[in-house]
């Protein structure tokens, strides 16, 4: 009996969930807190910083790597606004913390501040968030693997037939998506710019790009010819039915 009350306390016990360790502890994260609140300081945006800490804390990574990655995004800011500064000295508000936030996410992604100056001595732009739109697309290009050179002309004449910086973005993740037809050939990036150039928009080009499918060799069918089929032999008509036996029978 005493065996018994042992294993079911023991199956008890083994059915109580158990919380896993928290990998920031509250001083942890209030010294993440407190580098966010630093950079805000310095006018950078605060939100993104913010919203990578949660985003560590949920995913149970550790203090020192939350804390190694906010390094990064708060330098790739610095950067950003003095681009920001340089291409629109007088940008305020939301529209500036967009513009610093896009370009950081395409210096996270790999995009060189050297290469977003070039896009800009190209574009000409006094629009912050419209060079930063086309940042962003320019580095989902990059991370495709294709040439940056060639992207920088697409992104240039997209913002020179006044695309809005979504619209770039949404083009960059396409041409992403079809990395590998642009790698192959089957599509192109100086067709794409072209296209662009002759006034097509992006509405136009997303809808166009999104349907092409590949074609592929229809299966040989046997060429034999199928045997005809043969028609069905009229039956004879039905006779009548016999007319129906007597029910009445004779009372017992």
């Amino acid at each position: 009996m005493s065996g018994r009350v042992t294993l079911a306390v023991v199956l008890c016990l083994l059915a109580v969930p158990r919380t896993a360790p928290a990998q920031v502890s509250v001083s942890e994260r209030d010294a993440l807190t407190r580098q966010a609140e630093a950079a805000g300081a310095k006018g950078l945006p605060v939100g993104p910083l913010m919203n990578k800490i949660r985003e560590g804390v949920a995913k149970k990574h550790d203090a020192k790597r939350i804390e190694l990655v906010l390094t990064q995004m708060v330098t790739n800011m610095e950067t950003a606004d003095a681009i920001v500064r340089e291409v629109e000295p007088g940008a305020a508000g939301p529209a500036r913390d967009n513009a610093i936030t896009l370009l950081s996410d395409a210096l996270f992604s790999g995009l060189t501040a050297e290469e977003i100056r070039e896009l800009q001595r190209q574009v000409q732009t006094r629009a912050a968030q419209d060079l930063a739109g086309a940042a962003k697309g320019l580095a989902y290009v990059k991370e495709a693997m294709l040439p940056v050179n060639e992207g920088t002309g697409v992104m240039v004449e997209a913002v020179r037939h006044k695309f809005r910086a979504y619209e770039m973005l949404d083009l960059g993740r396409e041409i992403k998506r079809r990395e590998t037809d642009y790698r192959t050939g089957r599509a192109s990036l100086r067709a794409l710019r072209d296209a662009i150039a002759r006034g097509t928009r992006p509405d136009v080009l997303l809808r166009d790009s999104r349907s092409v499918t590949v074609e592929r060799p229809a299966a040989a069918r046997p060429t034999t010819d199928r045997p005809e089929r043969t028609v069905p032999v009229d039956r004879p008509p039905r006779t009548d039915r016999p007319p129906d036996r007597p029910t009445d029978r004779p009372a017992r």
